[in-house]
Parts: C-alpha cells; structure tokens; sequence
C-alpha cells in the first residue's frame, strides 16, 4: 500500500479512504484486468469450438498477467458471475445442449478447473509435468479437449 501511495504521490492512509485494505486493491484490479477482456464472440463454429477459443482467451489473460493471475486463483471469488467471459461461457453451455439447470454450475466446474489448469502453466508446473520437449501449450490444449469431452458427454 505504501508503494501505490508513492507511485500515486499521495498519503497511504488516504487510500483506505477508498479501500478496506490490499484484498480490495488487488480484488479491484482483478477485475478491471478481467472486465477489458475481448469478450469472446460467441458465433460460426460448433459449441465445442467455441468453448476451445474461450479457454484460450483466458489463457492468454493469464499469462498476460500472471502475478495478477495468482492472486485471482486464490481468491475466494475468482469466478467473477457478473463478467465478459462467464457471460460467454453460459452462452457457449446453452448452445451446447446442456439444461438451464446445470449452466451455471456446469460453468462454475469448468472455470475452477480451468482456472486450476493455468495457476499450473503461470507457476511452471505443467511445462515440468508435461516437458521442455513439447509444445507450451501441449498440456493445456489436451486438458481443454478433455473438459469438452467431459461436457459432451453431459449433453
């Protein structure tokens, strides 16, 4: 809080004036980042395809921000209900087949996992599981692929 007061030229304490505290910040942020995402035009292809392009817009937003990204994966409400890409996601789930009934929770599975699946390529860990050999994103399109499976089978 003291570094954002200085870079911003004002009192610390005058930022909780607008603030609870840095959850807050880095929550406000978060959002911001995840709102200016290109929200995914949900158009010509099949749901399946649809779905692959909309993991990938994600991913790119993760590594694009990864400290940002870290911190949103450990947030309790990293799921933002109310933003461009869970719109998206729904829509995609809708076309997809699935009832009205599972949407939401159907898409709140899919993000968690999802979301685990990127917190594992922006720390490293899924570049060692899968390889130095392979193709960055190796392991993430076949986990994509297998989520896709799993939501076709649902439907």
């Amino acid at each position: 809080m003291r570094r954002l007061a200085a870079e911003l030229g004002v009192n610390p304490m005058s930022l909780y004036h607008h603030v609870a505290n840095k959850a807050a910040v880095l929550d406000g942020i978060t959002r911001l980042v995840t709102e200016s995402a290109r929200e995914v035009v949900v158009g010509p292809g099949t749901w399946q395809e649809q779905l692959y392009k909309l993991a990938y817009e994600f991913r790119a937003l993760s590594l694009a921000h990864p400290s940002l990204i870290r911190h949103a994966f450990t947030s309790d409400d990293f799921i933002q209900r109310d933003g461009p890409m869970w719109r998206s996601l729904c829509e995609i789930l809708r076309g997809a087949g699935l009832p009205e009934a599972e949407v939401e929770k159907v898409g709140a599975v899919l993000a968690a996992l999802v979301g685990g699946l990127l917190l594992t390529e922006v720390n490293g860990t899924m570049r060692r599981l899968i390889g130095d050999g392979d193709a960055e994103d190796t392991g993430f399109a076949l986990a994509v692929w297998l989520l896709i499976d799993g939501v076709a089978a649902r439907v």
